[in-house]
């Protein structure tokens, strides 16, 4: 080389610049698409990259779990759906909340891949990746949804497509399910066969739960085994195959005669085809507790991590999450609520100054992924007469980005 050569960015290789963005955080990404067109198209319009991205950003070092960078919760007096922040000096924050207008209740199903699924009334869905400020409004289920009913969104490998499950049991009396998938490619809803009943008289618990990449979507009922006795069952939902399958979950109770298990959490996970929580709480609080998690794979469940939490003053642990080595846990100490933070390392509990009641354990990580690059130009789906509505996302700072919609509803 020349003294008089220099080398310039048009002399790196585009594969190797892609290589190099692809380990940077999504907010930097979004600034850097005014650098050049090529950046503009590799960071927006490459559904590999912002994939390769996004995984790369949860990959967690203590291969568990995910690393997640937000918290779903809602706020207490709206009702509106929020985002707590995870800050680097290890405190719990408010970072910005969605609201549906006018007067309409949005709540969250479930997010994958950085896209949150809400769903308002009993049919409504919309698909939103926030930091892209992208909607998309679903046409309704064709099949009335009820108080029990559930719905999630998932990534199907295979075909390469988003899909939408929504799961229903008509009545309490009634254990056969109803199947429903919306795919996001071809635009429309289709009733699938069930090959299992669930003999599942309350329903579904919770919000469903992402793993295997978004393949898989989880739920705990539970199962009615002989008349007057349950068990607790996990139902799992696979993207690819369009199949629901039953897994008894693991036996968790823990070797110390002075504990018992009454709490289980599912948690999302990249790697895992389920990942499971088991809360220990000692019969005398003055011992403390103890979490398991366990993690499902090629079927069989295997205990992957164990906190045990030192004897200490008596608290009341509700909901608690893990975020790579760390776990941030809700306790009740007297008549308040108060989010801590616990170092799996040295085992130390630290208080974040995070009051309050955190309803959900559910993290979240934003990414690049476009739902248009999926979308079919076929909805079977029409505009009602119901007017606009406004969903729109606020920080502490006021409101960060609105979008309107028109109410839709499917073609029968």
């Amino acid at each position: 080389m020349g003294d008089n050569e220099i080398v310039g960015p048009n002399n790196i290789p585009e594969e190797l610049v892609s290589e190099i963005l692809c380990y940077l955080p999504v907010k930097s990404l979004i600034r850097f698409t005014i650098v050049c067109k090529t950046w503009l198209r590799c960071i927006r319009n490459d559904h590999q990259f912002a994939m390769k991205n996004y995984l790369i950003q949860t990959t967690s070092s203590s291969t568990v779990l995910d690393n997640v960078d937000y918290m779903f919760s809602y706020v207490s007096k709206s009702g509106n759906p929020c985002l707590y922040s995870f800050t680097k000096s290890k405190s719990f924050r408010f970072s910005t909340k969605f609201e549906c207008l006018p007067d309409l209740s949005i709540e969250i199903s479930n997010s994958c891949h950085g896209i949150i699924c809400f769903h308002f009334w009993r049919e409504g869905i919309l698909l939103c990746n926030p930091l892209i400020q992208e909607i998309v409004l679903l046409p309704p289920c064709p099949t009335k949804t009820t108080y029990n009913g559930k719905k999630a969104l998932g990534f199907d490998p295979i075909q390469n497509d988003y899909k939408v499950v929504a799961i229903d049991f008509p009545s309490k009396d009634n254990y056969l399910c109803t199947v429903n998938l919306y795919s996001l490619r071809h635009g429309h809803w289709r009733k699938l066969y069930s090959s299992i009943s669930p003999r599942c008289s309350y329903g579904l618990e919770g919000d469903g739960a992402s793993n295997a990449n978004g393949r898989i979507c989880n739920w705990l009922f539970d199962k009615e085994v002989e008349f007057g006795k349950t068990e607790l069952t996990l139902l799992s939902f696979d993207m690819g195959e369009e199949v629901l399958k039953e897994f008894p979950i693991p036996k968790c109770e823990h070797e110390d005669p002075h504990s018992h298990t009454d709490d289980h959490q599912l948690l999302s996970s990249t790697r895992w085809q389920a990942c499971l929580s088991c809360l220990h709480r000692s019969r005398n609080f003055n011992r403390g507790f103890i979490i398991d998690v366990w993690v499902l794979k090629d079927c069989i469940w295997s205990k992957a991590i164990v906190v045990n939490f030192p004897d200490h003053e008596p608290i009341e642990p509700s909901h608690f999450w893990i975020n790579d080595n760390e776990l941030f846990v809700n306790i009740q100490k007297g008549n308040m609520r108060e989010v801590f933070h616990y170092e799996l390392g040295t085992q130390q509990l630290k208080r974040t100054g995070s009051k309050g009641f955190f309803c959900t354990t559910r993290g979240y990580m934003e990414s690049l992924v476009s739902l248009k690059h999926f979308m079919s130009p076929h909805h079977e789906c029409k505009h009602n007469d119901t007017g606009k509505y406004v969903l729109r996302e606020i920080s502490r700072k006021g409101v960060r980005w609105s979008r309107s919609f028109n109410l839709i509803q499917a073609s029968r």
